[in-house]
């Protein structure tokens, strides 16, 4: 006997169908403006100067898929789900507006939960000239007055600048990797502050975060050290640094010069 009982689609077909929405540019645009505030559809579509027609079309589309939901007063709203859907899609915007980044920088080295959240990362900037980068970087540690968390991948750049920010009392957390202690010791042997500092067998890259702003550098795919940077003073790019440098502090073993 044939059941009439519907099956419900797979797992796969409800994610290709997602991906299927969130592949319109004016779908992830009202997304957006349903993110902000409730909206009907003719403010809708006079904001996104589409067509009323075009725009309920759309509206009644992502109604089906979960995202929207049409309210009692004629508002549409994102649904629980859609809200979670567009929270997590600002990490594909991310990855893909960064493609050529990503292709020539080895991202596979960030912890899998920080992949993850790149997402956070979407209002910094990337620095693709190495003379531009050092002098975001020395304005980067000049302008710290609470702490400074850095990854160290070389002295020689920020030795100046670094010592002399501990010297004035600011405080000061190094992870450096094993190849440079012995230069680590020779730099502070004179100092009486001192950063407190671990050391990791190989260090991904320049992480670093202060109060006012965050870097990020990763290695090229050939492993070597980049001077491409993902710099900003957003809140959400700070905090995702902050989170990432605590997750490989804490991996790290202490060491004392």
């Amino acid at each position: 006997m044939v059941s009439l009982v519907e099956k419900p689609p797979s797992p796969e077909l409800q994610a290709a169908e997602l991906h299927f929405v969130l592949a319109s540019v004016d779908r992830m645009r009202i997304l957006s403006e349903l993110q902000k505030e409730e909206l009907h559809v003719n403010e809708a579509a006079k904001r996104l100067e589409m067509t009323a027609t075009e725009t309920l079309r759309q509206f009644r589309r992502m109604t089906e898929t979960g995202l929207l939901q049409k309210m009692p007063d004629g508002k549409y709203q994102l649904t629980p789900y859609g809200s979670l859907v567009l929270e997590n899609s600002s990490t594909l915007e991310f990855i893909s507006k960064h493609r050529e980044y990503l292709m020539e920088h080895d991202a596979s080295l960030l912890p899998k939960a920080f992949r993850a959240r790149l997402g956070e990362l979407s209002n910094c900037r990337l620095i693709k000239e190495t003379l531009e980068t050092l002098n975001w970087v020395t304005w980067f540690f000049e302008s710290a007055q609470k702490r400074i968390d850095a990854t160290v991948v070389g002295f020689e750049i920020q030795e100046k600048i670094i010592i002399r920010r501990i010297r004035e009392g600011v405080p000061t957390r190094w992870l450096i990797d094993e190849s440079h202690t012995e230069k680590a010791r020779q730099l502070l042997r004179s100092e009486q502050r001192r950063p407190e500092i671990r050391v990791t067998p190989r260090v991904i890259g320049h992480v670093a975060a202060t109060d006012k702003a965050a870097v990020l550098t990763l290695r090229r795919r050939s492993g070597e050290l980049s001077f491409v940077a993902l710099v900003g003073e957003d809140p959400s790019f700070i905090s995702w640094a902050e989170d990432l440098y605590e997750h490989l502090w804490q991996r790290a073993k202490p060491w004392y010069p």
